[in-house]
């Protein structure tokens, strides 16, 4: 781990080693802030030990003024009204703050005056990187009690048992976890945080973003119909990483948007990837409803888009349910290939079909099989099939070998290329009125309230 914080590490872990030692923490929690109100400076949950905040305040040195503006005043609130312990040097912009009124701390990590910006291309992943980075290196010296980075972002309310969630897991499932995703909900929250509202569009607002939010779960419903092992919510502001998992995998990229998926990719290769189930102990983390152009892609940016649609229930597009059937016609083979010991991917599929009966399986046409085949050979499916008969003695194996190579991103890119190879994507409205998808809805948690909700928001 050493070897990975010197090598990858941003340049602000150098200065961890000189927070005074007297100064330690049970919990730590990472929060990227742009262009947002103080009211996100409200106290952690727990009343267990003294936690830690890492707050990397910031903008790109092509900003527009009402970000550095909103930046500065930001700052400026967070020293007035917490008591400055320690500075750092001034290039790597650390100051840390005690809170008098709470067990908890604010490290502040300065990411918007001139000389610390970012650069043009920078944004909220080299935002998480900077913060997530200083938290598994405080971990590392052990001045962090939990080996958990827990990344959330301003629009966020936890719960009071947040940080308890992942302090009750035992030691070999904290050791074999690379992250946990809480569980979540959008709930329309009426303070400072929920800017860019505008007056009288709150239901409206609500209804798009319970849109989007059913768009996410049925996906991830979709995938674990087809049996992939990437099935999991890839939300920045849901996850806590194990900082020692996290360093072996360089951390946060530094992307614009997307750097949750992207870390969750490479994460689920190093370790388990596990969705915590929302019950009495860990209740699911609130995200407000807003609008936002802070990222490129998301679910503010989502929101703002799908508001521009004149009718979003027949103009915003889902996947359409036989994209995962054919998945899983992938997936569930791939038992087969090792068995004939076949690189042929439309040898194997196309005998599969045939051994079905009356020659076709439920829900796939020959048309979709040829359009799956092709996508999975553009892919490179044979050569990578070949690569893992190479490398593996045992089926089990081959299956770690070929969920390596076929991940998150070149699941994704299988799905797309079915979308736009004979399977388009549909209307919500058409998915909600003319397609069975019940096998879908018992996967994934708040799938059929959601779907119940959104039939009295657009079909009534």
């Amino acid at each position: 781990m050493d070897k990975d914080l010197e090598r990858y590490a941003e340049r602000a872990t150098l200065a961890a080693g000189d927070i005074p030692l007297n100064e330690s923490w049970q919990q730590v929690v990472v929060i990227p802030v742009c262009n947002e109100s103080t009211e996100i400076l409200r106290a952690l949950p727990g009343k267990s030990g003294r936690n830690l905040m890492i707050l990397v305040v910031n903008e790109t040195e092509n900003s527009e003024q009402r970000v550095s503006l909103a930046n500065q005043a930001f700052a400026a609130e967070l020293k007035a009204r917490f008591t400055l312990t320690w500075n750092s040097d001034a290039e790597a912009g650390l100051s840390l703050y005690r809170d008098p009124a709470s067990r908890r701390d604010l490290l502040l990590v300065d990411r918007f005056s001139e000389g610390h910006r970012f650069p043009p291309k920078g944004g909220v992943g080299h935002a998480r990187k900077t913060g997530a980075d200083l938290a598994a290196c405080l971990i590392h010296r052990q001045r962090i009690g939990s080996p958990w980075i827990h990344c959330t972002d301003a629009d966020v309310y936890l719960p009071p048992r947040y940080f308890s969630c992942s302090a009750a897991l035992d030691a070999a499932t904290v050791k074999g976890t690379a992250a946990l995703i809480y569980p979540f909900r959008h709930l329309l929250i009426t303070d400072e945080t929920s800017t860019r509202i505008p007056p009288g569009h709150q239901q409206q607002i609500m209804q798009v973003t319970r849109l989007y939010e059913y768009s996410l779960r049925y996906y991830v419903a979709g995938l674990k119909f087809a049996g992939s092992p990437y099935a999991f919510h890839t939300i920045g502001s849901t996850l806590a990483v194990n900082a020692y998992h996290y360093a072996k995998v360089r951390g946060f990229p530094r992307r614009q948007a997307g750097e949750d998926f992207y870390l969750l990719n490479k994460l689920a290769k190093v370790g388990s990837v596990l969705q915590l189930r929302a019950d009495t102990d860990c209740e699911p983390i609130d995200i407000a409803a807003r609008l936002s152009d802070r990222v490129p892609f998301g679910t503010g940016a989502a929101v703002g888009k799908i508001m521009q649609l004149e009718n979003p229930e027949n103009h915003f597009l889902l996947y359409h349910p036989s994209v995962f059937v054919l998945l899983h016609r992938w997936l569930a083979s791939l038992p087969i290939f090792w068995q004939k010991r076949c690189s042929d991917i439309a040898e194997v599929l196309t005998q599969q079909l045939l051994s079905e009966p009356d020659g076709q399986p439920a829900g796939i046409t020959s048309e979709q099989l040829q359009n799956l085949i092709s996508g999975l050979q553009d892919s490179g499916a044979n050569k990578a099939l070949q690569h893992a008969f190479r490398q593996s003695a045992e089926l089990r194996q081959f299956m770690q070998q070929m969920h390596t190579w076929f991940d998150a991103f070149r699941t994704l890119k299988l799905v797309h290329h079915l979308r736009d190879h004979g399977l388009p994507s549909i209307s919500c409205e058409s998915l909600l009125m003319e397609r069975d998808i019940d096998h879908l809805l018992k996967l994934e948690a708040s799938l059929p309230q959601l779907q119940q909700m959104l039939r009295n928001d657009y079909l009534k």
